[in-house]
């Protein structure tokens, strides 16, 4: 069985999240994912020891790949990554903005020692301007652009439970590498250079939040389970429980009214006859909505809205993902442990197993050396 990127070989010279996730997809889509660690390596190995004494993120994020120790002021180990880097597709690199050229890999360099390869930089801010020597970790880019304002319960601002920016990154600079390889490999040019930064991802996700301040002088604010724009959509109470749904257009409105709600006077209702009405006037609607589902149960109300053809869900806590019927599980290997973890590597015969620290040192110095 071949994989979609097999012969494909990526140096990544990474820490915590947004770079190690690149990678990993890269790897789960066939390549070869060479990670570079400082002797002590990197420092998401030890965030927790959950996993059989391992780090969740860690395990998570780095499966698959072959971790090698470097030490980029020993000329041994420069010779090494120039060596790498030579025969590499990809190079990826998240080091602080300046790092890289100081330790002489900028990219101007990496292009002489390999003119077809793919450089992708991810910093936090950029590699130029004010911020650029910012420190950028997660939660700070969710707080800088505006993410946390419009996250949470009204007028109290919340971070997202998920590390959003890193993934949100990682995801985007595995689109734009493949672009480039594919550029590269359908138009017989060259390598590029990809920068990349957390809050340039992020700040471009929370584009329609700043339209509304910037062209409909509106400020908005988190609305808990509710969506900023669009009405009915959010959680509502039952007599066991609450319910999520949402109505994404005028046809679905019209089926909630006339089949679940059996109220189809509120259709053409001034109040409610368009989305931004139904928005304006969400609390009242909220009152006509729960009225009805108050007096049956979630069993019922989903069996109802799912013959009407409008969209819901439980409000689920990760005890019940767990059980997920729609989940996948690949199992991931780490220092003897097997752990099966959600997984969309398709049919995939990679192996996954985690790297211990410099487990592949040796082997990739006889190589590349």
């Amino acid at each position: 069985m071949t994989n979609d990127l097999d012969g494909l070989l990526v140096i990544s010279l990474e820490q915590a999240v947004a770079a190690p996730y690149c990678s990993r997809l890269l790897r789960e889509s066939g390549a070869r994912v060479i990670k570079l660690e400082r002797p002590e390596g990197d420092f998401a190995r030890k965030y927790d020891d959950i996993l059989g004494g391992d780090s969740a993120y860690f395990v998570w994020l780095n499966s698959g790949k072959e971790s090698v120790t470097v030490d980029l002021k020993n000329k041994e180990d420069v010779k090494l990554l120039k060596n790498l880097i030579n025969k590499a597709d990809v190079f990826i690199q998240n080091l602080r903005p300046g790092a890289v050229e100081r330790l002489g890999f900028g990219y101007e360099t990496v292009q002489k020692l390999n003119p077809n390869i793919v450089m992708c930089s991810i910093t936090g801010y950029g590699s130029k301007g004010s911020y650029s020597n910012m420190k950028a970790y997660d939660a700070l880019i969710q707080a800088e652009t505006g993410l946390c304002s419009v996250t949470g319960p009204p007028g109290e601002p919340s971070k997202v439970g998920a590390s959003i920016v890193d993934i949100a990154t990682g995801l985007t600079a595995y689109g734009e590498i493949l672009k480039k390889l594919i550029k590269r490999g359908t138009r017989s040019v060259g390598g590029s250079h990809i920068e990349l930064s957390l809050f340039e991802v992020l700040s471009e996700w929370l584009s329609v939040p700043l339209a509304y301040y910037e062209y409909a002088n509106k400020l908005l604010q988190g609305t808990g389970m509710d969506h900023g724009q669009i009405c009915p959509y959010g959680s509502y109470d039952t007599n066991d429980g609450q319910i999520f749904i949402v109505v994404q257009n005028h046809a679905e409105w019209i089926r909630l009214c006339e089949q679940v709600l059996d109220k189809p006077a509120l259709i053409s209702d001034p109040l409610y006859d368009s989305n931004m009405k139904r928005v304006e006037n969400r609390a009242a609607l909220k009152l006509e909505i729960e009225a009805i589902f108050k007096l049956s149960n979630r069993e019922q109300l989903m069996s109802s809205l799912l013959n009407a053809g409008v969209a819901c869900g439980s409000i689920n806590t990760l005890k019940d993902l767990s059980q997920h019927s729609a989940l996948r599980r690949k199992n991931v290997s780490s220092s003897g442990n097997d752990f099966s973890l959600i997984r969309r590597v398709g049919d995939s015969n990679l192996n996954l197993e985690v790297p211990s620290l410099g487990a592949q040192s040796n082997s990739v110095r006889k190589e590349f050396l």
